[in-house]
This record gives C-alpha cells, sequence and structure tokens, in this order.
C-alpha cells in the first residue's frame, strides 16, 4: 500500500475504559518506546486540554492503568502492552492548555524499589530467576541456559538492577513489559532472522546514520577460575574472529566457579562490548516490525550492510503522520 494512502491509529484503554474516540481529536501526539535490555518501556500521550477535562474529572493519577496499541493503516499492528502512570503533567500558554500522560511498563510498587540483600545456593539460572521474578508477581518467559551455580549472591540491590547484572554476566538479556519478565539468552535474540529489510533509497527511509569503530571492542576476552583439580588459577579465553584489534578484555575481581562459569562470563562479556562496533539509527515510515529485539537487515549500504540488532526504538504518531525511529546494533551469533 502506498505510504500516502495509509491511514494510522492507535488504541488506548485507560482505567480499563477505551478513550480512543474521545481523545483523537484532542490527541497531539502518542509516544511508545521500547527497549532490548535493561529498561522499562515507555508511552507518552499529549492532548489538548482545552475544556479542563484532564485537570477535573480525567485527572491521571499515579499507578492508573492504560494499555496502547499502534496500527499502522497498511495491516501491522503494534501490541505496545500495559503501562502504570508515571508522570502526568499539566502546561499552558495564550495557544491553551495541554496535559501530557507518561506510563512505565514496569509496576510502579514498593517491592521494586527495595534494595536487598540474599543468596542463592545450588540453584540454577532459572531457579533464581524465578525467585526473584515470583517475589515481585510477574510471570516468566524466554530461553533459559541450563547451568547451576554453588552460590549467587544479590548485594543491596533492587530486583531489576540485580536481574540486568545477572543477565549480563550470564550471556542473557533481561526486560520487563507490564506483569511479564523476559529473560532470554543472547543467541535468542541476536540469531533470528531478520524481521525486515532496509533498503537504500527505499521512500519508507527518511533518514540513516551509521558509525563503524574498533574503540572499545576486544578480539578475546580472558576469564580465569579456580581449578579444583589442581589447586591452581586457569585461563580462559574467548576470541571473536571478526575483531582485528588486538586488544584483550581481562574479567578481573570475580570469583568464577569453574571452567563452564567462566565460559559464560567470558562470552557474555565479549558479546556486550563487540555489538558496538557497529552502532546506528534509521528513522521510518511507520513500521511495526521496527521493534527492540526484532532484527532488520540493511542493504545497499556498502560496508555497513548486514544483520543489525534493533536495540531500542520509538514509534510516535502526530498529525504528520507514524514515524518510527531504532537505534542499532551489530547482532551477534555464536
Amino acid at each position: 500500500m502506498s505510504d500516502l494512502l495509509r491511514s494510522p491509529k492507535f488504541q488506548l484503554i485507560y482505567r480499563g475504559t477505551d478513550i480512543s474516540g474521545d481523545m483523537d481529536p484532542m490527541t497531539t501526539s502518542i509516544s511508545y518506546t521500547d527497549h532490548v535490555h535493561g529498561k522499562a518501556n515507555e508511552i507518552s500521550v499529549a492532548v489538548h486540554d482545552k475544556d479542563g477535562r484532564w485537570k477535573g474529572s480525567w485527572k491521571p493519577e499515579h499507578g492508573d492503568k492504560m494499555q496502547l496499541t499502534i496500527f499502522d493503516g497498511a495491516g501491522g499492528i503494534l501490541p505496545c502492552g500495559e503501562f502504570e502512570m508515571d508522570e502526568p503533567d499539566a502546561s499552558g500558554s495564550r495557544s491553551g492548555d495541554t496535559m501530557t500522560i507518561r506510563g512505565m511498563a514496569a509496576p510502579i510498587t514498593k517491592a521494586l524499589r527495595t534494595k536487598k540483600t540474599r543468596g542463592f545456593e545450588f540453584q540454577s539460572i532459572r531457579n533464581i530467576v524465578e525467585k526473584v521474578v515470583s517475589d515481585l508477581g510477574l510471570s516468566l518467559e524466554g530461553q533459559i541456559k541450563d547451568h547451576t551455580f554453588a552460590r549467587v549472591t544479590q548485594r543491596r540491590e533492587r530486583d531489576l538492577e540485580f536481574l540486568k547484572r545477572f543477565a549480563e554476566e550470564t550471556g542473557h538479556y533481561f526486560s520487563v513489559r507490564g506483569l511479564r519478565a523476559t529473560f532470554t539468552s543472547l543467541t535468542s535474540i541476536d540469531g533470528q532472522g531478520p524481521a525486515f529489510d532496509i533498503f537504500h533509497g527505499d521512500r519508507s527511509l527518511i533518514d540513516y546514520k551509521f558509525k563503524l569503530k574498533s574503540k572499545g571492542t576486544f578480539s578475546k576476552a580472558k576469564a580465569t577460575y579456580l581449578s579444583q583439580n589442581s589447586g591452581k588459577t586457569v585461563a580462559y579465553e574467548e576470541v571473536d574472529p571478526t575483531v582485528s584489534t588486538g586488544d584483550t578484555l581481562r574479567i578481573s575481581g570475580e570469583r568464577l566457579e569453574n571452567a563452564a562459569h567462566a565460559e559464560m562470563r567470558a562470552k557474555s562479556a565479549l558479546h556486550f562490548a563487540n555489538r558496538k562496533k557497529f552502532t546506528g539509527s534509521v528513522k521510518l515510515v511507520g513500521n511495526t516490525r521496527a521493534i527492540a529485539g526484532n532484527t532488520a537487515n540493511l542493504t545497499g549500504f556498502g560496508g555497513y550492510s548486514g544483520k543489525r540488532l534493533i536495540n531500542s526504538s520509538n514509534h510516535t504518531l502526530s498529525r504528520g503522520g507514524y514515524v518510527s525511529s531504532a537505534e542499532l546494533l551489530h547482532a551477534i551469533t555464536e
């Protein structure tokens, strides 16, 4: 379908009521931002408030629930999920009053803000994650590696901070969307096939910016562990043949239990460092497939072409139409 014939729209469920029809004439913009790892997804809704209802009967309250769905007008649907009210604010000028409603995908609860110290002994990665996630009242999904630790410690960390760190140390991505937590292996995301192609010169591509860099990337990572058999310190080395800098990422100051732990730690550290050897951004005519966690194939960009991971995306509907922006990283597969 021609981009000119598209008629994108949205559905917003607020406090259990579909207010899309009421809001549509008042709405100046709706923005949705998502992340593949370590950050909660967000929405922002800006509306005219000429009759004062958003400061009166519709006044947003912290904790109010919202659900947003975006329709691109060409058959694509983006279910953004459920959000809790975070930062409503009102403003005004001679041109009129406005209200901006912001929501976070992570539940705003005391449990999420509380720092904890606790240990997990002789438990698998899945067991540890399931325990923390269930304590928060969240469901869990994702492909989780099969590995058991003698001991893992959460040291004065909020649960979401601990899970983010634990994911990065064990080769996983972690995110929360509403009441659903995703803890999944790096390769389950980076290794999937492209969700769509981005062609140089295509009319759906509004603008782009790409960068290749060697600073902060490493050709190998080295981790050490104490051998239970010999009592000696043993080094494990992981190599990335696609990086030619010659620099070595050394993992020190961590107690690694065995060879399998050292291998997992080195692979994960090298992955998070080297995915930044390609960074870029694209702005597209609204695309519901351009979401964090998907991969896209760049074609016709010379040395910048290839499969890229969408690390975060933003989808904005305004009077000017529907635009999607994506931050891209190098997609690494084992």
